[in-house]
């Protein structure tokens, strides 16, 4: 309960004082390279769906004028400034057999504690989540044994073991886009009209992101 008042109330102060705040000068989105997976995510989804998603995400961000770094299996540290935005996207899968598989749908989002910029990040994250809300889309419910919700309802879970490669210097988001719970959530998450508006809703989310 303490560390979700705290969070809530730094994220008040960071999110009051963005008029004066520069803007994110890059943006790179990991697509499942380098970042880390959350050990409660199970089976990992199709990966093609982050490579999909990515793709209309950096069309999202250069319309909005937004640079976006190329993905890279082993990015040079210079490209990571303290004004860059480190995005990492995956999807899951649960196990066949799941209890009552649809408490899983939807999306969330991690911040660590350890993030050596943690209220960038934890304010990043909330609005990429609460433009995902706008855009119609659900924070996924509490699971059981899952990491705690950190901040209710937008999505935003406090996992501290969850870090950005140790040469990203800026705000981090880890964004979990969707679980895979039935055929029919797998044939909406994969939709070309479903992924462009996720898609948009990230970037809309990143552009109002400030440090």
């Amino acid at each position: 309960m303490k560390l979700k008042l705290a969070a809530a109330i730094l994220l008040t102060d960071m999110l009051a004082t963005t008029a004066a705040s520069a803007r994110i000068n890059a943006v790179y989105v990991d697509k499942g390279l380098l970042g880390p997976r959350l050990p409660e995510a199970g089976q990992l989804a199709e990966p093609f769906l982050e490579h999909k998603l990515a793709a209309y995400l950096t069309e999202a961000l250069q319309a909005r004028r937004i640079r976006v770094i190329e993905a890279a299996n082993d990015p040079s540290p210079t490209l990571f400034g303290r004004d860059t935005l480190y995005v990492s996207l995956s999807y899951t899968r649960i196990p066949e057999g799941t209890d009552k598989p649809n408490r899983y749908r939807g999306y969330a989002l991690y911040v660590s504690q350890k993030d050596q910029v943690f209220d960038k990040s934890l304010a990043c994250s909330w609005q990429v989540a609460h433009a995902l809300s706008i855009a119609g889309e659900k924070p996924w419910a509490a699971r059981a044994g899952a990491a705690p919700t950190l901040l209710d309802p937008a999505g935003v879970r406090g996992y501290d073991p969850l870090t950005a490669p140790s040469f990203v210097k800026g705000p981090s988001v880890f964004l979990e886009a969707g679980v895979m719970v039935s055929e029919d959530e797998v044939a909406r998450l994969q939709d070309p009209a479903t992924l462009q508006k996720m898609a948009s809703a990230i970037a809309d989310g990143i552009d109002s992101c400030t440090l």
